[in-house]
């Protein structure tokens, strides 16, 4: 295929805001000067080292070193090549490209399941909303759920034909094969002497489910009354939900129902209302309550409590109020609080459920019913357990003191946990001190089962010399070829100003005065695109020359430190590195050659004690001396820029 032209990759870099397209991929965003901040997604942290920077478009990470272009963040994220990430950004900010530009050969094998996904989710949707049997199941949205059409729009709600073919051969019309369609989980092959394929959804309500960025990932299909559906005969009862199957873009563990939806309500609310069903999410954010989600068909995973700890600070669990209800609220409490996240529950009265609560009562009156019944761990394990009659003896007292403490050992933060453990203990009756002695004894048994589990695993292997291990010597490598300041302050001039500075500092540095590694390389990229004609930085934060370099661009780019906003509203200029390039790029040079000098100085003096002691040897160890001593007042003066060359020999 073509390549998409150089115009327009930059005509969608322009266009593209990096906070709005990251703020799918790390919830919460906090401002910092002229940048924001947040949790990295790259790796797991508990304060914010990930850095974005809306005028440069690039995000830099100060924990991993992770960084890179708006384009990279996507690739990233979505795991997809270059040209399919131009692609979504120029989808998403509304900049045409050229028919059959993108994609290549390397088009993400994913692809055409995200493909497969999106037109079956027109299709029900176009099945529900503009033909004679979708008719039928906009009928029980609207009248008997009572969800507007401006609600099932939001959702991508739609409906399944109630034929063994429909999806199937409408696909095949677009290109799209039977197999890909059963690997995406919306088709079934026939089994026994039958062939071809038949689809998974048939005479339902379907649910999209999507990801986080809104792309689909799989469906729900709702069995409803008055659909009708092919014959199975018998006396088969077909089951309420018909859910995707894992698939190779769909894993329930990672995923929750809503959440694309729910992202900025969860933001403004810094709370997460988990309920267990589509239609419950579906009811609750019609009513205003958008900050609700559900898992899809599990249990709550640590993987989505840690994806909601990326939004919110708390979660309250609403469960069915049964049995299997309450073992799976005591589970995702424990799971929230792992995550570093406050826990809730709340038990809704016997027999309801949040769709038919806020649809019967109103969201005043819910949100009334949360504030009132909203409970912690300690308060919520009391409750269940007084009501099941196991809180009356002292080892039923026990039994329960004992689970809350092994639930307050989760959480991952002293400061939280002692913050929990005196809640607790007014929830409980019982002493703080008595209730911090269990939990402590709770953590202490988890290290030791760590412990015995780590001495069960394969021991690393032994260092290769007594003085240092293999990660210690490579630690080493890597701190003597990292960029000092002064290169990192020229670099960053080079990506930012270009032929100019190109000019200026490798028209007065040779590329040995730089570090060797991935300074040298850097600039030597600089100097090669200078003799190609054209010298192009965004290359750089692309990934041209390998993520090294990338990772080093976005690093030297970013500050990790800024002046106040407050000194700007007070009218004092703080100078920044790019007000003064010429100025900026002359004193980096002079430190950086001054620091070769002296380096050769130190060496050149050690040689004089070293060598034989005869005066020809003396004479011109001397010379070297002060040849040295005389270039170091030169680079003092700035008579460098004057210089042909010779400091870089020297």
């Amino acid at each position: 295929m073509p390549r998409i032209p150089r115009e327009k990759i930059d005509e969608v870099q322009a266009a593209a805001d990096i906070v709005e397209v990251a703020s799918d991929y790390v919830g919460r965003l906090k401002k910092s000067g002229s940048r924001y901040m947040a949790l990295c997604p790259f790796h797991e942290e508990d304060t914010p080292s990930f850095s974005l920077s809306p005028e440069k478009n690039l995000y830099y990470c100060f924990g991993c070193q992770a960084g890179g272009s708006i384009f990279t963040l996507v690739q990233e994220m979505e795991g997809i090549p270059f040209p399919k990430a131009v692609e979504q950004l120029a989808d998403r900010f509304g900049v045409d490209l050229p028919q059959g530009s993108g994609g290549g050969p390397e088009r993400s094998k994913r692809e055409p399941l995200h493909h497969a996904l999106r037109f079956a989710a027109r299709f029900f949707y176009h099945q529900l909303t503009t033909t004679e049997e979708g008719e039928r199941a906009l009928r029980y949205l609207t009248e008997e759920r009572g969800l507007t059409e401006k609600t099932i729009k939001t959702f991508g709600l739609g409906y399944a034909p109630g034929h063994w073919d429909a999806l199937t051969n409408a696909a095949e019309s677009e290109q799209i094969d039977p197999e890909t369609l059963e690997e995406a989980g919306l088709a079934i092959a026939r089994k026994g002497e039958s062939s071809g394929y038949y689809d998974r959804y048939r005479g339902r309500v379907v649910f999209p489910i999507f990801s986080r960025v809104g792309r689909v990932l799989g469906f729900a299909g709702r069995a409803f009354e008055d659909a009708e559906g092919p014959a199975i005969g018998g006396d088969f009862d077909p089951p309420k939900y018909i859910n995707s199957p894992e698939t190779p873009v769909y894993h329930k563990k990672d995923v929750l129902y809503g959440l694309h939806q729910a992202k900025n309500a969860l933001r403004d609310d810094e709370e997460a209302l988990l309920v267990e069903g589509y239609t419950d999410v579906i009811a609750l954010h019609q009513a205003g309550l958008e900050h609700a989600v559900a898992t899809c068909g599990t249990a709550l995973t640590a993987e989505q409590a840690k994806m909601l700890g990326r939004y919110a600070e708390r979660v309250t669990l609403l469960y069915d109020a049964d049995e299997a209800g309450t073992r799976a609220t005591l589970r995702g409490m424990d799971r929230v609080l792992e995550a570093g996240l406050g826990a809730y529950a709340a038990r809704l009265p016997e027999g309801r459920d949040p769709d038919d609560f806020v649809r019967e009562e109103g969201a005043d009156r819910f949100r009334y019913f949360l504030r009132k019944n909203r409970q912690g761990v300690a308060a919520f394990r009391r409750t269940q357990a007084e009501r099941d009659g196991a809180f009356d003896t002292p080892e039923d007292r026990t039994r329960t003191m004992r689970a809350v403490a092994e639930s307050l050992a989760l959480v991952p933060d002293e400061m939280a946990r002692e913050n929990q453990v005196r809640a607790a203990s007014d929830a409980l009756g019982m002493y703080e001190n008595l209730l911090r002695n269990a939990v402590e004894e709770a953590r202490s048994e988890s290290r030791h089962k760590k412990r015995r589990r780590q001495r069960h695993a394969p021991r690393p292997e032994a260092p290769e010399d007594g003085n240092a291990s293999n990660e210690e010597r490579a630690e080493q490598r890597e701190e003597a070829s990292a960029p000092l300041p002064q290169e990192r302050n020229l670099l960053r001039l080079l990506l930012e100003h270009g032929r100019p500075m190109v000019e200026l500092i490798l028209g007065h540095m040779a590329l040995t005065e730089f570090t060797d590694g991935p300074a040298r390389k850097l600039a030597g990229h600089f100097l090669e695109m200078y003799r190609e004609g054209e010298v192009a930085p965004r290359r750089v934060l692309e990934g041209d020359f390998g993520p090294e370099l990338q990772q080093l661009a976005a690093a030297v780019l970013t500050d990790e430190h800024e002046p106040s906003e407050r000194w700007r509203d007070r009218d004092i200029d703080v100078p920044r590195l790019n007000q003064e390039a010429r100025e900026a790029a002359a004193s980096s040079m002079r430190l950086l050659k001054l620091r070769r000098v002296d380096a050769e100085l130190e060496k050149a003096k050690a040689a004089q004690f070293q060598q034989a002691p005869n005066e020809e040897t003396e004479r011109e160890a001397q010379q070297r001396v002060m040849r040295l001593q005389q270039l170091r007042q030169q680079i003092q003066r700035g008579a460098f820029f004057d210089w042909d060359g010779e400091a870089a020999a020297a």
